[in-house]
This record gives C-alpha cells, sequence and structure tokens, in this order.
C-alpha cells in the first residue's frame, strides 16, 4: 500500500469527461445516418394531422368543455 495521496477524484473526472464525449459522438453519427427517416416520418405525421382537421377540430371540443 502506498502512502501517496491519490488523485482518483482527477481521474474520475476524466473517465466521465470521455465517456460524455464518446456518447456525444455515437449520437451525432446515429442522427447523421438516420436523421432523414426521422425527418420524413415527422413530416409523414404533419401531413396527416393536417389531413384530419389538425387543432381546428379539437376548439369546439375545448370550448364546449371550458364552459
Amino acid at each position: 500500500m502506498s502512502r501517496l495521496p491519490s488523485s482518483r477524484s482527477g481521474e474520475s473526472f476524466m473517465e466521465f469527461a470521455l465517456m460524455i464525449i464518446l456518447l456525444a459522438i455515437v449520437m451525432l453519427s446515429i442522427l447523421l445516418i438516420v436523421g432523414d427517416n426521422i425527418r420524413e416520418f415527422f413530416n409523414d405525421i404533419g401531413i396527416r394531422w393536417s389531413l384530419f382537421g389538425g387543432q381546428e377540430s379539437l376548439v369546439p371540443v375545448l370550448r364546449q368543455w371550458l364552459t
């Protein structure tokens, strides 16, 4: 056993920072790979929402419920 003070807190901070950087790189690469598909998915949802009336169809229901 060593009698020197340990600098474990500095090491754990560096490990944590490296894990965050690695996670950010992985998330960015996933977003670059499937980003267009996600955008198309949400665009399709928006188109379907607008075709079925969107928020205008909820206004009479909300007015009736609030009064």
